[in-house]
């Protein structure tokens, strides 16, 4: 598995005030003559200055560059905030969830711009030239995406603009019956028991991808969820992946599953989205116009299934 690893600006430490609630046992004589003393307990606003472990939310801008009719083209393609650490990752899967880019030979260098600058701002700006002859089509994107850390692309277009990116359908009639129900139910405390960041700062999503058998192929995390789920399909194409064409994937993410999401998942040609949270109506849209299983709500107790439950089967083997 290849798994989270934190670098020296994923988390910084400060100085904290904290207030907590503490029991402290008094006595209380009842009566003294027979000498009766009974216990009552009260509660105790405390306070105490510690350092505590946060995340870093600092801000990537990425620069496109490509040679058109023998001139040199560049265009600032997005500029997002995440959190520091594996931006190469970030940057590949971003660009080949939006389309832009289909496999890793389309990128020829991602170097740093801002390389000369000093502390958290060292890493915020890259630029990506493309190989000879490869022009990025710009074309389904109806404008040049300024996100953050809680958002994502949303619209009435958004659904459209999916169908212009990819051709991708996950309806594999191989899939039907593929995995076990009580499979998902493992999920949720296998990525949490690998997510490092969150241990250090509680201030983080985890994106893991498991294969059919439950084992983590990818496990990273960040500020944003979109960001950590780039971050795994990243990966899979730096390992030179071809992820449409691979077996059973099973993506799960922290917190909500949003319209971004489940579009990173279905241009990835993941066929299972899990989360721990909620999907929204769009991402159910799309799940059922490219027949992706989506299910939300996991934990070790339940989870509820909004669309693709013909991939799983709760009969034992």
């Amino acid at each position: 598995m290849q798994n989270t690893k934190m670098t020296k600006y994923s988390t910084k430490t400060i100085n904290k005030v904290s207030y907590t609630f503490i029991t402290e046992e008094i006595d209380d004589a009842l009566n003294e003559a027979v000498d009766e003393v009974t216990t009552k307990k009260q509660l105790i606003l405390t306070r105490k200055t510690s350092k505590d472990s946060i995340i870093v939310e600092q801000p990537l801008q990425i620069t496109l560059s490509w040679l058109e009719q023998g001139k040199v083209k560049r265009k600032v393609f997005t500029i997002t905030m995440r959190t520091p650490g594996h931006d190469y990752f970030l940057i590949m899967g971003l660009l080949h969830s939006e389309g832009v880019i289909k496999q890793l030979k389309d990128v020829e260098t991602i170097k740093l711009e801002s390389g000369e600058v000093t502390g958290e701002g060292k890493y915020n700006e890259w630029l990506i030239k493309f190989t000879n002859g490869f022009i990025p089509d710009l074309s389904s994107l109806d404008r040049y995406m300024v996100s953050y850390s809680s958002c994502g692309l949303c619209g009435t277009t958004s659904l459209k603009t999916l169908q212009l990116k990819t051709d991708i359908n996950l309806s594999y009639p191989e899939h039907k019956n593929i995995l076990m129900a009580q499979s998902i139910l493992l999920l949720s405390s296998k990525m949490r028991n690998e997510q490092g960041l969150f241990d250090q700062t509680g201030g983080v999503h985890g994106a893991a991808l498991f294969d059919q058998q439950l084992n983590i192929q990818q496990l990273y995390e960040d500020i944003g969820r979109h960001n950590a789920v780039d971050k795994v399909i990243g990966a899979l194409l730096a390992l030179d992946k071809s992820l449409q064409k691979a077996p059973l994937w099973i993506l799960l993410v922290s917190g909500r599953i949003s319209f971004e999401i489940v579009q990173k998942t279905i241009m990835a040609g993941i066929s299972i989205l899990v989360g721990v949270g909620a999907p929204s109506d769009l991402a159910i849209q799309a799940a059922k116009q490219f027949d992706l299983t989506l299910i939300g709500f996991a934990s070790n107790k339940g989870f509820n299934v909004y669309h693709g439950d013909w991939r799983l089967t709760n009969e034992t083997k």
